[in-house]
């Protein structure tokens, strides 16, 4: 079963993250949907608020991680990312992972990236 990856198609940053990791998944385990164009924030019962501040992903209809936890588990089924798995999983343990994740996320303007969009405040 492929592992499904929700992303805000309306966010530019979120969209070109997403289209690179579609370019990568050259085993096609991911299943990358926006998720303004599907109902699976409703079937999985993920918060809207929650899916546009953080990624999303759901395995086997029954385990949803987010954020930093979300990109370690993608890290696994991306062959590409392998390399990056040992920082990841560290960094969650030693509890920045998210916090770098979010810091990331809030300022997505100062990375390269064509467009912006705006994170809901909290």
């Amino acid at each position: 079963m492929k592992l499904i990856v929700l992303y805000d198609g309306t966010c530019p940053f979120c969209t070109y993250s997403a289209q690179k990791l579609i370019k990568f998944d050259w085993l096609n385990n991911l299943e990358v949907v926006d998720l303004n164009s599907s109902d699976l924030l409703a079937q999985y019962k993920i918060p809207l608020e929650q899916a546009l501040t953080r990624i999303q992903v759901v395995k086997d209809a029954k385990i949803r991680k987010e954020g930093m936890e979300a990109v370690l588990l993608i890290s696994f089924y991306v062959p590409l990312l392998w390399i990056f798995i040992p920082v990841f999983w560290l960094s969650i343990r030693l509890g920045f992972g998210s916090r770098i994740y979010d810091w990331i996320a809030k300022n997505r303007l100062l990375f390269p990236v064509p467009g912006y969009c705006e994170i809901p405040e909290e």
